[in-house]
C-alpha cells in the first residue's frame, strides 16, 4: 500500500510503535506504560510479546478551502501477521463527537489484508475513534482529525488469540452480529448523512453574476443513506428532498447527477406538500444518473417564498425520495461522497448551480466560485436559518466571515449563531 516504508517482518516483544501525537490506544498496555514513563511512579514496562505493531502514515489535508461544512476522509488499513496478510479483519471508525458513539465506517479486509474506502462528517468534528479486530484481537485509537486527509496505518498482530468463528449466513465476511442485512451478501450496513436530522442547501441562483450572498433563492433539505457491501463499497443510494424555501422571481428544477455509477434500477417518487399523498412514480433500468430532474418547477413546489420579514409562517413544499440500485458496488472514493452532484437548473436564465469543486474551465480555474471567491451553493448540517431576503449571510451569521477567512480552521459551527433578528425561523 502506498505510503508505508519496508520493513523486515519480525516478532516484536516489549515494543509498540506508536504516534502518541495522533492518537490514543486506551487498550494497549505500551502506551499505558509510555505515557506513565514521565510520572513521579512509573509503571513497570510490559512483559512478554504484544498484541499490535502499527505504522502511523496519517495523511494531513492541503488547503483547499471552498466553504465545506462536512468533511470527506480517506480511510487506508492493512492487516497483517509478520508472514501473511489477514482477511476478514472489521475495520470500523465511531464519531466520539458524543456519548453515543455512531458508526461512520465499517468494511472487512480483502484477501491482501487491505480495507480502502471513505467516511464523511461534519467540518466541526474533531475526533473519530478507529477500531480493528482481527484474529480475536482489538486495536483501538483514539484520532484527532482536525486537518487529516486520510487514516493510514498497517497494523501487524504478534499474538494470535483464540479465534471462535461467529455465523455469517450471506457469506459477506460481515458476521450476523453486525451484518444489518444478514441474509443478503450485496449489503451489509447502511450510512446515514448525515448521521442525524438532515442538510441544508441553499443555492443562489444568478450564476455567472455574483449574488446578494443571502442563500435564499433556492433552498433544499435533503437526506442522503448508503448500503456499502463487506467491503466497504456502495451498492445502494437512497435520498429525500424537501422544498424549504424560494427567495427569488426566478424558478427552478431540482437535478442530480450521481456520477461514475450505472442503475441497474431507480425509482423516484414526488409527494404533495403533506409529504404522504403521491404525485408522481418515476422508474428507471439500465442507465445513467445523470441530470435526473428530482422536483419541478419551483413556483409548483412551494406555496410560501418563506424569505420574508413580512410572512414569517413556515409552510415546508412539496418532496421526493430517490432509490438507486446500482448495477455493480462501487468504492466511496470513486463514487464521491454525498450530495454528489446535486444541483438546480434556472429556467429563466438556462444556466445551471453547482457546487464548486466538481466544473473546471480550460485554464483550471473553479467555474462555481465566482470573482470574490464565493460559491453559488452552501450545504449546511441541520435546521439551518437562510437569511431573509437580501440579508447579506456575513450579516446574518457573524462567524460566517472568520470562518472562511480562516479557511475552516476557526468557527466551524458558524451556523450555529445566527443573529435571530436577521435570518428566517423555519422550524424542523
Amino acid at each position: 500500500m502506498r505510503g508505508f516504508p519496508k520493513i523486515a517482518s519480525f516478532v516484536l516483544t516489549g515494543i509498540l510503535f506508536l504516534n502518541l501525537n495522533a492518537c490514543t490506544d486506551t487498550k494497549d498496555p505500551n502506551l499505558l506504560w509510555l505515557l506513565s514513563a514521565t510520572q513521579p511512579n512509573p509503571s513497570p514496562a510490559p512483559d512478554g510479546e504484544q498484541p499490535f505493531s502499527v505504522d502511523i502514515d496519517d495523511q494531513t489535508a492541503p488547503i483547499d478551502f471552498v466553504f465545506d461544512t462536512t468533511k470527506t476522509i480517506q480511510v487506508n488499513i492493512q492487516v497483517q501477521t509478520p508472514e501473511t496478510p489477514v482477511s476478514g479483519s472489521l475495520v470500523q471508525v465511531f464519531n466520539t463527537a458524543n456519548t453515543t458513539q455512531k458508526s461512520i465506517f465499517r468494511a472487512v479486509t480483502s484477501p491482501n489484508g487491505d480495507v480502502n474506502g471513505s467516511f464523511t462528517i461534519d467540518e466541526a468534528t474533531r475526533k473519530v475513534t478507529l477500531k480493528v479486530e482481527a484474529l480475536g484481537q482489538l486495536y483501538e485509537a483514539e484520532i484527532e482529525i482536525i486537518n487529516v486527509q486520510s487514516i493510514t496505518r498497517r497494523i501487524t498482530i504478534v499474538i494470535k488469540g483464540n479465534t471462535v468463528i461467529l455465523p455469517d449466513t450471506d457469506g459477506d465476511g460481515i458476521i450476523d452480529r453486525d451484518d444489518m442485512f444478514p441474509s443478503d451478501p450485496m449489503r451489509a450496513t447502511t450510512f446515514r448523512y448525515p448521521a442525524e436530522g438532515y442538510y441544508t442547501i441553499s443555492y443562489e441562483d444568478l450564476f455567472p453574476n455574483q449574488g446578494d450572498a443571502d442563500f435564499n433563492d433556492y433552498n433544499v433539505r435533503v437526506v442522503f443513506e448508503e448500503d456499502w457491501n463487506g467491503q466497504g463499497e456502495v451498492a445502494r443510494i437512497r435520498a429525500n428532498f424537501t422544498h424549504v424555501a424560494k427567495g427569488a422571481g426566478y424558478n427552478h428544477t431540482l437535478h442530480m447527477t450521481i456520477p461514475n455509477i450505472v442503475a441497474s434500477s431507480y425509482a423516484l417518487t414526488r409527494f404533495d406538500y403533506d409529504g404522504i399523498s403521491i404525485e408522481t412514480n418515476l422508474n428507471g433500468s439500465n442507465t445513467a444518473i445523470q441530470s435526473l430532474e428530482i422536483l419541478p418547477r419551483s413556483n409548483t413546489t412551494i406555496q410560501s417564498a418563506n424569505s420574508s420579514r413580512s410572512n414569517t409562517t413556515f409552510q415546508k413544499g412539496k418532496s421526493a425520495n430517490l432509490e438507486v440500485i446500482l448495477q455493480s458496488a462501487i468504492n466511496r472514493l470513486t463514487l464521491g461522497p454525498a450530495p454528489y452532484d446535486t444541483f438546480i437548473k434556472v429556467i429563466n436564465t438556462a444556466k445551471e448551480i453547482h457546487f464548486p469543486r466538481r466544473y473546471f474551465d480550460e485554464t483550471g480555474k473553479d467555474v462555481y466560485m465566482d470573482s470574490t471567491g464565493f460559491p453559488w451553493a452552501l450545504i449546511v448540517p441541520g435546521n439551518f436559518l437562510w437569511p431573509y431576503e437580501s440579508t447579506d449571510i456575513r450579516n446574518a451569521y457573524p462567524s460566517f466571515k472568520p470562518w472562511y477567512e480562516s479557511a475552516g480552521a476557526n468557527n466551524a459551527d458558524w451556523y450555529l449563531t445566527p443573529v435571530s433578528s436577521e435570518v428566517f425561523p423555519a422550524t424542523n
